[in-house]
């Protein structure tokens, strides 16, 4: 009877662990398989039997993140189904936040907010600028995260309004600042990261600054990032960490010999060189590729 019951009790020990919460297998569907809609499934299927507020909150901002992405390849022309969508992504977000506080479920809340305001057009964009950022903020600031995604989003967030005509607080400076944190942050093992390396160059070949412009602009820099703490604002100035002579991974020289756009053609070439030493080539990715490969061209001329 005692060997019955141990036996018993091993099945269900063993039942209720198979049945647990495995956060890696999500994101590995998400980032390394990119198949978001088994994703969305196994997340679904998971969110019941969260253990506590701690894994329910990490499930429910797992969602967000893709209930954004399965919406993102629904036609731009629908633009209900794709309100409807960044709807229940933002909303995931923010269950996410009032179960738990993480910078995951605050990253994620911009990032439907952002979609959102670009569907409705650039003045509700604007109008959502504003929480965007305070988002951002809290999840760099309040949970010191130093997240690559979050820097994107800031990155992208500052060039747009900069590009709008600076109808808000847009600075293209800033953002460009943002993206390099960005790319010095990002997970280089399981993603390719090549929308990052992609929206950095456009935004240095759009501002255009000649080396000589540059490394006096980079030098200026310097003081302000180290006079700063707070992270967001630290980071506004990342681009002169080390003035005129600030390196970053992708380029040859420091950024003070070199021209933005100069700078941009090494970063889009860097971009493929890496992809293409990769094994794990997905769908995604390739296509991703090949809009790079049309802009190095473009550049190169």
């Amino acid at each position: 009877m005692r060997k019955t019951i141990l036996i018993v009790s091993f099945l269900l020990a063993a039942l209720t662990l198979s049945a647990a919460f495995d956060a890696e297998y999500s994101d590995r569907l998400f980032y390394n398989r990119q198949d978001y809609q088994a994703d969305y499934d196994y997340l679904i299927g998971a969110l019941p039997q969260a253990a506590d507020d701690e894994e329910e909150a990490a499930i429910l901002w797992r969602l967000s993140r893709t209930v954004l992405t399965l919406t993102d390849d629904i036609d731009k022309d629908d633009k209900d189904a794709r309100l409807k969508g960044y709807g229940e992504a933002q909303d995931y977000a923010q269950k996410s936040l009032d179960t738990v506080k993480t910078y995951n479920g605050y990253h994620w809340l911009a990032s439907s907010a952002g979609r959102i305001g670009q569907v409705k057009g650039v003045l509700n964009s604007l109008k959502q600028a504003r929480p965007m950022r305070t988002y951002c903020e809290k999840a760099l600031n309040d949970f010191n995260s130093d997240n690559s995604d979050t820097w994107y989003v800031l990155g992208v967030l500052y060039n747009q309004l900069s590009v709008a005509g600076n109808l808000s607080f847009g600075d293209k400076n800033f953002a460009i600042s943002y993206m390099r944190r960005c790319i010095d942050t990002q997970d280089n093992v399981n993603r390719a990261n090549l929308t990052n390396y992609l929206e950095l160059a456009e935004q240095l070949y759009d501002r255009g600054w000649d080396a000589s412009k540059r490394s006096k602009r980079i030098e200026k820099m310097k003081s302000s990032y180290n006079s700063e703490t707070l992270p967001t604002e630290k980071m506004k100035y990342y681009e002169g960490y080390n003035g005129k002579n600030s390196k970053f991974v992708y380029d040859t020289d420091v950024v003070g010999k070199l021209s933005d756009k100069e700078e941009a053609v090494l970063i889009l070439q860097y971009a493929l060189d890496t992809f293409n030493a990769r094994e794990d080539k997905l769908e995604a990715d390739i296509k991703k590729a090949e809009k790079i490969e049309k802009r190095l061209a473009e550049y190169s001329k």
